[in-house]
């Protein structure tokens, strides 16, 4: 068996992720688009784009992070390569206006992940199955 090596470009898995940033309270509205901005800036750069932005507001924090006790949330979800986390982990630690900052993989919902064997019915408080003791205590 020969191996034949061709111009292999090397394969990008482009996976969803959701960026979410708590912002400093004191920001304007272009100060929040300017955040928002450099992540945008960020993910072209690595080949990904930005699919939805969503502004959640103001809100308590349940503890105090850089002395403050209030934050603007911003959640982004972002189409992009692996590398993009942490290009945006650093852009997080270096940004004063940035409280907090976490980026996690989306995944779809799994669905059908308890099924019910099929002939199994529920009687009284134990269930059945199609299986069956015979007499001699043998299963069928």
């Amino acid at each position: 068996m020969r191996l034949v090596w061709r111009n292999l470009e090397e394969v990008k898995r482009v996976t969803q992720y959701e960026v979410i940033m708590i912002l400093d309270p004191v920001l304007t509205e272009d100060g929040v688009e300017a955040e928002i901005g450099g992540v945008r800036e960020i993910v072209a750069k690595t080949g990904g784009q930005v699919l939805e932005v969503q502004k959640w507001g103001k809100k308590r924090l349940a503890y105090e992070v850089k002395k403050r006790r209030e934050g603007q949330y911003v959640l982004m979800k972002v189409d992009s390569t692996g590398g993009v986390v942490a290009d945006l982990e650093r852009r997080f630690r270096i940004t004063e206006a940035v409280l907090k900052g976490t980026v996690v993989r989306a995944e779809e919902p799994r669905r059908g992940r308890f099924k019910v064997k099929s002939g199994a019915t529920i009687e009284g408080s134990s269930i059945m199955t199609a299986t069956q003791e015979t007499g001699d205590g043998e299963l069928q």
